[in-house]
């Protein structure tokens, strides 16, 4: 029996042995194996990794698109807002210019109404005066008097006139 024993232990030992190597042989395969995965990924995360990583770069890969597509967007829309903000300043810059050129016609239409009421009231006056002084009857003065009154209430309403047409027109 210490025969067998005896055997049963060489065996054993001959698979302790063998195993220890078998054992060796994984471990060192293990490490040549990650070594290649370090190679080839250029970082120490498992090849098993690289499926999410190559799906992260995809990703950011059209974020950088969108990213792209949406800034030229912008930029047209900031260079349409800058031509708008053009367009209105001329606007406003003729706006402007017709005003002032109105307000000029006005006054002046003002002015050669008042010079023309002026005109008739001197006009009317020495009329009056030449009529009083040349005719003695009162028949002929009142009946040219109220001739000259009512054109002078027409000259003398605020509503009529050049003034007050373009007034009516602005």
């Amino acid at each position: 029996m210490t025969r067998t024993t005896g055997h049963t232990t060489t065996e054993e030992n001959t698979r302790a042995t063998s195993d220890a190597a078998a054992a060796d042989r994984t471990a060192e395969l293990v490490a040549r194996l990650d070594a290649v995965e370090r190679t080839l990924t250029g970082t120490d995360a498992p090849v098993s990794d690289l499926e999410d990583l190559a799906a992260v770069e995809e990703r950011v890969s059209d974020l950088e698109s969108t990213v792209e597509t949406l800034t030229e967007r912008m930029d047209d829309i900031d260079a349409a807002t800058q031509a708008i903000r053009g367009y209105l300043g001329g606007v406003r810059a003729v706006n402007e210019s017709v005003e002032r050129r109105a307000d000029a016609a006005l006054a002046k239409a003002e002015s050669l109404e008042a010079a023309l009421v002026d005109e008739s009231d001197a006009a009317r006056q020495q009329s009056s005066i030449a009529q009083a002084t040349a005719s003695p009857e009162p028949t002929d003065s009142v009946e040219h008097g109220s001739v000259d009154s009512t054109a002078g209430d027409r000259s003398d309403d605020p509503n009529s006139g050049l003034a007050a047409r373009l007034r009516d027109v602005l």
